[in-house]
């Protein structure tokens, strides 16, 4: 996890415990987790022998060992600011022989300096942590600061417009579904506080007006899971230019 949401602490949210059955618990959450991961790679495709691939807010690894596994010679680089995550992400690129071209670094993405730009880049479930508005903006401009231009770039959060009646139904039924994967009552309650205090829902439309700012051609969306949302797109290759004249 990469996020920084004022009052929220992902770092000491996703501690050793939540790092041990995160791999269950995510699944509860999103019914198509696994089919998200499954098409990651595919967006990918287009890319150069040895390409070198970042996977923002790393987690247990299921990004870099899915680009991992379709990529035989990529450079594989995970940035988290969790280090429960990134010890359990260790273990599991241990485990698929993937250490050897694994490089994991602590720390936030705005912090992170790469020697040199990346062939595409991850963010799964991560810039919804992240409130503040310019918060989110330096989120994505330091993502899109770190990739060669033209490279893809595949993201996805939760989403939607509250102000919508239309999202309280699905929210409703999302939840009533988890309520159903043998979750206690009393955790149910207890996510269900932390998604509403923790977790910025953002409409569609302002998702992809942020992006473009941050230097990223307009986002397609490819994957809904209830409320979760997955998108392509990549970094433009001509940036915007800031009028810095003055009156």
């Amino acid at each position: 996890m990469s996020g920084d949401a004022p009052g929220f602490d992902p770092a000491a949210h996703f501690d050793a415990g939540w790092a041990g059955r995160y791999e269950r618990n995510i699944r509860q959450f999103c019914p198509a987790y696994d089919a998200l991961h499954r098409m990651l790679p595919g967006w990918f495709s287009g890319a150069p022998e040895g390409a070198r691939f970042l996977s923002v807010g790393a987690g247990t690894g299921v990004e870099l060992l899915a680009l991992g596994a379709s990529h035989p010679t990529a450079e594989l680089h995970g940035v988290d600011l969790s280090a429960d995550m990134l010890e359990a992400c260790k273990r599991r690129l241990d485990e698929a022989g993937l250490s050897d071209r694994a490089s994991l670094h602590l720390g936030t993405m705005q912090e992170f300096r790469a020697d040199k730009p990346f062939d595409g880049a991850t963010s799964v479930f991560v810039a919804h942590f992240i409130r503040d508005p310019d918060a989110r903006l330096a989120y994505f401009k330091a993502i899109a600061a770190s990739l060669k231009p033209g490279a893809p770039f595949v993201f996805a959060d939760l989403f939607g417009d509250a102000a919508d009646p239309g999202f309280g139904i699905v929210f409703e039924n999302w939840l009533g579904f988890y309520a159903t994967q043998g979750v206690a009552a009393e955790d149910v309650a207890q996510d269900r506080a932390h998604i509403q205090r923790d977790i910025c829902f953002e409409p569609e439309e302002r998702i992809k007006a942020l992006l473009v700012e941050a230097g990223f051609e307009r986002p397609v969306r490819f994957f809904q899971s209830c409320l979760f949302g997955g998108w392509t797109t990549r970094k433009s290759v001509f940036p915007i230019i800031e009028n810095r004249n003055s009156s």
